[in-house]
């Protein structure tokens, strides 16, 4: 009875088929509210996709639309036909089409045909190297180890920040799912996080709050894989990276006022390492008073410490002490002498 008011309410049944965005933004609205995984949605919108009723609008949203028809239970009964679907509109002459069906079918999980699906729409234009890039970080943790070496070697060979972001990300999680013992393992990731360290901008003066989350996720990925490989606990390792000579400070605001280091801040001894770091952070803070960003992060920091860093001494301007120096005279200017009532 469920299945059957599903069925009789299905958004798809009412759908006529518009031409131009209106058709799209129609179907994206749908999508956006629900389409149940049904056999009778998977038979509308297959239907909908192989009618050539559709402009080249609406077809831009068919993929997201079959995606969301396909998952684990199939109970829609057409998770292949769906995946064939999206795999044949992955080659479509449409280049949206062809970008949003490419990564709706990596987005399905590692087939033994994914990688050359993507490298289809990569080579015909419809997707971008970044992009690319991204899902193959995003197959590693569904693909069979083999394939997960070979992904892992050339996400590596590219250097690709925005894939080095997201394994970073799967690594710290500590999930088998997401592949973080392989992870922490692989050369080729240890070498990714080392030509990818995220930096900030030469203007000292400025904070990207994107760029301190991307350098503190980078951080902790890479003390991760060198825990793993000798030991060290990762605060000593994280302590060690930030205390180097010619250390960004805005990388030490970043680090010390993410929600990983509160502990490391909590348990910090007076003249510490940790407590010579914050103060670093505070003094660039303090060099930089017109960001209010970085001065709360600064304070943010110290809230968190036992013991904070003492406060600087504030500079004091003296007067000069001495004998008074008359102004030098110039031989063509005469002295102008001070007028007294």
């Amino acid at each position: 009875m469920a299945s059957s008011k599903l069925d009789d309410e299905n958004p798809l049944r009412a759908y006529k088929p518009t031409p131009g965005v209106s058709g799209r933004i129609a179907l994206e609205e749908m999508r956006a509210k629900g389409i149940p995984a049904t056999p009778l949605s998977a038979t509308l919108a297959l239907g909908l996709s192989r009618s050539g009723r559709l402009s080249d609008e609406e077809r831009i949203a068919m993929p997201s639309i079959l995606f969301a028809l396909y998952n684990r239970e199939n109970t829609s009964g057409a998770n292949q036909d769906i995946a064939l679907e999206l795999k044949s509109l992955a080659a479509d002459s449409n280049k949206q089409v062809a970008a949003y069906a490419a990564t709706d079918y990596a987005r399905l999980g590692y087939l033994p045909d994914t990688k050359q699906v993507l490298e289809q729409a990569l080579q015909s234009g419809a997707l971008p190297a970044d992009s690319y890039f991204r899902e193959m970080a995003h197959l590693i943790p569904s693909a069979p180890p083999e394939k997960q070496s070979e992904f892992m070697a050339e996400i590596r060979a590219s250097s690709n920040r925005l894939a080095s972001d997201i394994l970073a990300d799967a690594l710290n999680s500590g999930q088998d799912f997401n592949a973080a013992p392989f992870l922490k393992s692989s050369e080729d990731m240890a070498q990714l996080l080392r030509a990818t360290e995220p930096n900030f901008g030469q203007e000292v003066g400025l904070y990207g709050g994107t760029d301190g989350l991307r350098y503190e996720t980078w951080l902790r990925a890479s003390a991760t894989m060198e825990s793993a490989k000798t030991g060290r606990s990762l605060d000593d390792i994280i302590v060690a990276k930030l205390s180097e000579t010619g250390t960004d400070p805005r990388k030490v605001l970043a680090y010390l006022s993410s929600w990983e280091a509160m502990p490391l801040l909590a348990e910090a001894a007076p003249d510490s390492q940790v407590q010579k770091l914050a103060a670093i952070a505070r003094r660039h803070a303090d060099q930089n008073p017109g960001n209010s960003y970085m001065r709360f992060l600064a304070e943010t920091i110290e809230a968190r410490m036992k013991y904070p860093p003492p406060a600087s001494p504030k500079s004091m301007f003296n007067m000069p002490t001495g004998p008074a120096v008359s102004p030098v005279q110039t031989p063509d200017a005469p002295q102008v002498l001070p007028k007294h009532p």
